[in-house]
């Protein structure tokens, strides 16, 4: 016959934040059998059996916090062909024109919270063959040719950072 412990005869009651009395943690805690017997002594091995009926996590509100990226694309047609040999080549914004069909007076450039991508034909270019500021698109000489009729696009892309109560 099992019997409980002395310390323990009544269920063990642990309230868990600010829970209401019937919603509350229940911890039972009762022994086995003996196991073997040590000079006239039973060890005892206690068990604890835990019943958690609803269990409320309460946390701080934290702000929400989004992130949306802002893509600005350039489009460039060569009206001739363009000799990439010697010294770098700059565009500048005004020869370029937007999503829209309107020419670009700057480059929007996104500093730290942003990056540029230049396409050449429909192929990303490594970073280190051209520079880009609000002002010029300079590419560097490779020693190719850029002929008449290929598009260039600059993208600009940068992430602005919103918060939402």
């Amino acid at each position: 016959m099992k019997k409980k412990h002395k310390l323990f005869q009544d269920l063990c009651i642990v309230e868990v934040g600010l829970l209401k009395k019937k919603h509350r943690l229940k911890c039972k805690f009762f022994k086995p059998t003996k196991r073997r017997k040590r000079r006239g002594r039973k060890k005892v091995i206690y068990k604890i059996n835990c019943v958690i009926k609803r269990l409320n996590i309460i946390c701080p509100k934290q702000p929400f916090i989004g992130v949306k990226p802002k893509v600005r694309r350039y489009f460039f047609v060569a009206p001739h062909d363009i000799n990439l040999s010697g010294e770098k080549i700059v565009l500048f914004p005004n020869q370029f024109v937007d999503d829209k069909g309107e020419t670009v007076a700057k480059f929007i450039d996104f500093g730290q919270e942003g990056y540029f991508n230049l396409y050449v034909n429909g192929a990303l270019q490594e970073g280190k063959l051209y520079h880009v500021n609000s002002d010029a698109l300079t590419i560097i000489s490779t020693g190719q040719t850029i002929y008449k009729g290929t598009p260039i696009i600059l993208e600009s892309i940068g992430f602005i950072i919103s918060r939402k109560k």
